[in-house]
């Protein structure tokens, strides 16, 4: 597997994808280490462990050397952070900001971004957050998980919306309506390169009628999914894209949440039935974010699940370069190579119809409560199918 990929320029701008966990980690304090007059992190989760005192301390030190540092973070995903761990921080200068659920509508809300902006010259945007499991090896393998670092006018761009959704942050009165505004002004519309923007509107997001469109038309699509546990339509899009050509999904046997694999598993049935190829991953624990579909790549930090396409503030970069796309989709077929192939004859023989309901309830919790919430469930398949045995040969 490569640590990195060839460097691709679109329109002017450098593209590199990273794989290697311990790859990116370095990556990201690079970028922080070389920074000269800013630096702007938004990050769901950091983490009080040894990745994130090494970011913190870099921060510091950035600090201390005149870099103006923002850091916006969730105040759901990283509650567990404590005060005094940020204290020196800001002590040394910067600004750091909660994004906080309220009771009502919004409490379901996350800023579920992971976007890192060096000198408003370099964005790095993907699926890891700030936090050892997702860089380094514990008691497990680190997330598998890739990271894209892009240089040039687009990073420019993004910082323009990381300072707009500071100043929401920062408001008394955090109107959904004026959200909603900064997502659509932080979206673009033209171009081979453009930032797709996801939240709580409405109808649907930029990034959701983006996606929508481009799997409406799409021949052939390739999806790594960390979590897989769409609403009904964006799920026969994906149906509907295998009917007309090809379509290929890899997803999860291994999680931190085993509900997410059985809200998975609920999906497949029909998706096979139309001719979709599935595949788990087993070699360690998916979280990546990729979507290829014909000439057009996705990455960023959306899953292909309600809660991303319909709630959460999300960021995706999407990429129309049929050199980027034929990379990419190459690199979805050798990571599917060595994933699991799931068959209806799987399905078939690991299923029933105690276990078929356990994935519907999985499934509509991950779907439509909250993540957190869900985990706490953890109704999806039993440790035991984690490792997942061939299909009985069919009889003859």
């Amino acid at each position: 597997m490569p640590q990195a990929f060839d460097i691709v320029t679109v329109e002017s701008h450098r593209l590199t994808v990273i794989v290697d966990a311990e790859a990116r980690l370095s990556r990201l304090l690079a970028l922080i280490d070389g920074a000269q007059e800013s630096l702007r992190l938004c990050y769901y989760i950091f983490a009080d462990d040894a990745v994130g005192r090494t970011v913190r301390e870099s921060l510091i030190d950035a600090c201390n050397r005149g870099v103006a540092v923002t850091l916006l973070l969730d105040g759901f995903g990283s509650s567990p952070l404590s005060e005094s761990f940020l204290d020196p921080l800001q002590e040394a200068g910067a600004r750091i900001d909660r994004f906080l659920p309220r009771m009502g509508r919004r409490y379901l809300l996350r800023n579920h971004q992971k976007i890192l902006i060096a000198d408003g010259k370099r964005a790095l945007v993907g699926g890891a957050n700030i936090a050892e499991d997702y860089f380094r090896q514990t008691d497990t393998p680190p997330w598998h998980d890739l990271s894209l670092l892009i240089e040039g006018q687009k990073a420019t761009d993004l910082t323009i919306y990381v300072d707009a959704l500071q100043v929401w942050m920062r408001s008394h009165k955090q109107s959904i309506r004026r959200l909603q505004g900064l997502i659509a002004a932080g979206s673009d519309h033209t171009g081979a390169l453009q930032w797709k923007l996801g939240g709580p509107f409405e109808r649907l997001s930029p990034y959701a009628r983006a996606l929508r469109a481009d799997l409406d038309a799409a021949k052939t699509v390739d999806m790594i999914q960390a979590y897989f546990a769409p609403e009904f339509t964006f799920l026969r899009r994906l149906g509907r894209a295998a009917r007309r050509g090809e379509a290929r999904l890899m997803t999860a046997a291994l999680s931190d949440n085993t509900t997410t694999i059985g809200a998975a598993r609920h999906c497949y049935g029909l998706l096979l039935r139309r001719g979709t190829k599935i595949y788990e991953y087993r070699a360690a624990r998916l979280h990546m974010k990729l979507i290829v579909a014909d000439d057009v790549t996705y990455i960023g930090s959306a899953n292909y699940d309600a809660r991303s396409i319909f709630i959460n503030l999300e960021i995706m970069l999407r990429i129309e370069d049929a050199k980027f796309a034929k990379q990419m989709r190459d690199f979805c077929q050798k990571e599917m190579a060595e994933a699991q192939e799931i068959t209806s004859d799987w399905l078939k023989h690991v299923s029933g119809p105690f276990r078929r309901l356990r994935w519907f309830l999985a499934w509509f919790l991950f779907s439509t409560i909250d993540y957190t919430i869900a985990r706490r469930f953890n109704i999806g398949p039993d440790r035991r199918q984690w490792r997942l045995r061939p299909a009985r040969p069919p009889e003859s």
